[in-house]
């Protein structure tokens, strides 16, 4: 009897998380047919085009599914059905895209926490600060390593809300490089590390093991490859000064990458060293603040571009929770880099190579993770100068990602420009980002500013592959 009252009781329970599901069911099939309005028009705009040191006034921008369709300074005819935004005479602009984020390396405890972590915990992280991102105007982010096309295809099929994701699959690292993040007591058998198991690093040593670990990458959907070259900050084992990957291993490594018609990017940042990688056809260097005037030059020579990451020029930098733990290899590490990067804003802007922006966002999540992006905008522009960083944050940007070729996940259209054909990926803006970086969320303050929520507010519309994710007009 006991049985049959406790089951009575169970079923309203049973029917309402029954009829809950059902209802979650219909809301995410909805959400998987929603069809783009057949024309979005956005009039009455000043447009900065990614690619031209001005603003086009009063113009009018023609959105047909998800590709722009036409720009022009007189009104263009639509159908009856085109949902039509007035800009007032607001910016319209390319999304921005961040060319080295790292979705997966989010954890705020650093290395032993992010080593500790669950794959739950670590993709949750992701997809959180994938969200915040094009909330804050990121329509695509390049991510540089630890992360596979999981959370790209979640988002790109709607699922989940984020920027476009070009994925560099796991780092690739030799044996007490910087990407070998196994603990001590791992070394000897390093496919025990998490990191390992989880896809997110991968130690290689010796030719065939490159090879291996880069087919690896491309057969899990990457689209470009990322190599460790030289060591870094946030790592224990990979001193600044000490090269990495022998010439025949970095060889390898671009030889896999061609066959897929793709590239080859290394986390780098001596003088001597970027030569080295240049000269062995890497075509992207990730940092490279060492970065002599002779070796700049034979970068713009190859048609190669730099990610830098520059709000580690300030002092603010060492207020990181994870860097800035005096003492500690990465504190020693993160001044030593403050010495030797002085002259590399200079150095770009007599030489102009191809500067993309590099957020590079590590151990940080939430209000920190905030202020880490708005600093970077702001000295990254202060690095550059405000036209050279907008290119950085678009059309330059947009060309880096072009560099996929035949390997590229979005190969209909260009992103990071306002032209006839190119993805619309857009943002309308209240004020000119040519004149005042800070309309785009730009913060000259770091950990010290003030805390915000989610989504800068004078970024007004958020437009991602012909759909609207944000209208506060």
């Amino acid at each position: 009897m006991k049985n049959k009252l406790t089951t009575l009781m169970k079923l309203p329970l049973i029917a309402f998380l029954l009829s809950l599901s059902i209802f979650n069911f219909s809301t995410l099939q909805a959400e998987e047919t929603t069809t783009l309005p057949p024309q979005t028009l956005f009039t009455n705009v000043n447009v900065f085009n990614g690619t031209d040191n001005k603003l086009y006034e009063n113009h009018h921008v023609l959105v047909e599914n998800n590709l722009i369709k036409s720009i022009s300074a007189k009104p263009i005819d639509t159908h009856e059905q085109a949902v039509k935004i007035d800009g007032s005479g607001k910016t319209l602009m390319p999304g921005l895209i961040d060319s080295h984020s790292h979705l997966n390396v989010l954890m705020p405890g650093g290395l032993k926490e992010w080593e500790a972590a669950s794959w739950d915990r670590i993709a949750s992280i992701a997809a959180s600060s994938a969200n915040e991102m094009l909330l804050e105007g990121f329509t695509t982010v390049r991510d540089m390593g630890g992360m596979s096309v999981g959370l790209k295809k979640t988002i790109d099929e709607g699922l989940l809300v984020g920027p476009r994701i070009y994925a560099s699959g796991a780092y690739i690292s030799q044996t007490a490089g910087h990407g070998d993040l196994t603990m001590i007591s791992q070394q000897l058998r390093p496919e025990d590390s998490n990191l390992v198991r989880l896809g997110i690093t991968a130690i290689a040593d010796g030719e065939d093991a490159v090879r291996t670990a880069v087919r690896r990458n491309l057969a899990s959907g990457a689209s470009q490859i990322k190599i460790m070259m030289g060591g870094g900050i946030s790592s224990e084992k990979g001193p600044l000064f000490a090269p990495q990957f022998t010439d025949a291993e970095v060889t390898a490594a671009v030889e896999e990458a061609a066959t897929r018609d793709t590239y080859v990017a290394t986390h780098i940042y001596q003088a001597a060293h970027i030569k080295r990688a240049l000269e062995l056809g890497v075509k992207s260097i990730e940092h490279g603040q060492f970065i002599d005037e002779a070796t700049a030059k034979l970068l713009k020579e190859k048609g190669a571009f730099i990610a830098p990451f520059t709000s580690g020029f300030s002092p603010e930098a060492l207020k990181h929770p994870v860097y800035g733990k005096k003492g500690t290899p990465q504190y020693i590490k993160a001044k030593e880099f403050q010495e030797n990067s002085k002259e590399f804003g200079a150095i770009m802007k007599r030489i102009q190579p191809k500067v993309v922006l590099a957020v590079d966002v590590v151990f940080l999540t939430g209000v920190n993770a905030r202020r880490q992006r708005d600093f970077e905008k702001w000295t990254f522009t202060e690095t550059l100068g405000t036209f050279m960083a907008l290119k950085g944050m678009t059309s330059t940007a947009g060309e880096l990602a072009k560099l996929t070729g035949k390997n590229n996940p979005y190969p209909a259209g260009k992103i990071g420009v306002i032209e006839a054909g190119a993805y619309a990926d857009l943002l309308l803006v209240n004020g000119n980002p040519l004149t005042d970086i800070r309309v785009i969320g730009a913060n000259p303050k770091y950990f010290d500013s003030a805390p915000r929520s989610k989504g800068i507010p004078s970024i007004k519309v958020i437009m991602k592959d012909g759909k609207i994710y944000k209208n506060t007009l």
